[in-house]
């Protein structure tokens, strides 16, 4: 769990998105902070946008790990909802004599204005992250619309997904790499391809299964690529049914 936080958090969308709002937050001088000199509200804003953005990779992660049956609304309303409530105190607190007298509310009407711009703060990222990463169309003949979302040089017969938070790794003959989309989304628009998801967080193309083990009654399958995939419950029957899980 904590490598799936580390590499959402220090993903490139994740660090564009911590300067571009520390900036915005720090020029518009919200909560009463526009009369503060601009180099106070230049230090303070990154680091308040840096820890919103670390809880709320830190919720992510946890929801999908621990509610994998959640929508991706209900979380995302779930994780704006615990960020508005422990973050509010925060933010008051860090801006506290930033700005005129005048402009710090009183005590309860204050934090019930900060919880709520920060709560629709939260869904309005989750809303924009859902225009801007559209579904992909197909790229060209047979090959799957998923292929449009890979660098030129990733693109290639497929060999596994794996599903970490909102990210995808896509893994292929030609090397793999990471998309932002649902793990849904992206078995969707496999377009058909010959392969089946064997768990959760797990699809794999049939041709790349080279064997299986099985380990405390648990089976695992072995991959082209050198990698094992867990074969959960709810999916053995029809891995066991195409007989991947007996190839030695």
């Amino acid at each position: 769990m904590f490598e799936d936080f580390n590499r959402v958090l220090f993903h490139p969308s994740t660090v564009l998105l911590w300067l571009g709002l520390s900036l915005l937050l720090a020029l518009s001088g919200p909560f009463g902070t526009y009369a503060a000199p601009l180099l106070d509200r230049m230090a303070a804003w990154p680091l308040l946008v840096g820890a919103g953005l670390a809880g709320g990779v830190a919720l992510r992660v946890g929801l999908r790990r621990h509610l994998p049956g959640l929508g991706p609304w209900p979380r995302a309303a779930v994780k704006a909802g615990v960020l508005a409530v422990v973050f509010a105190p925060f933010a008051l607190r860090l801006t506290a004599g930033m700005g005129p007298a005048e402009a710090q509310r009183a005590g309860a009407i204050a934090l019930a204005e900060a919880a709520l711009v920060i709560f629709l703060l939260s869904l309005g990222l989750c809303a924009l992250r859902a225009i801007l990463v559209p579904r992909a169309t197909p790229v060209a003949g047979s090959e799957p619309a998923l292929m449009a979302r890979l660098p030129a040089g990733r693109r290639g017969p497929l060999i596994r997904l794996s599903s970490s938070d909102h990210y995808v790794r896509v893994v292929t003959e030609k090397g793999s790499s990471d998309v932002l989309i649902r793990f849904a989304d992206a078995i969707a628009e496999l377009d058909g391809a010959e392969g089946l998801r064997v768990h959760r967080s797990h699809w794999v193309a049939a041709r790349a299964v080279i064997g299986a083990r099985t380990e405390n009654g648990r089976l695992f399958l072995r991959l082209c690529d050198g990698s094992e995939v867990p074969v959960s419950r709810r999916y053995r029957p029809e891995v066991e049914a195409r007989g991947l899980g007996l190839r030695a």
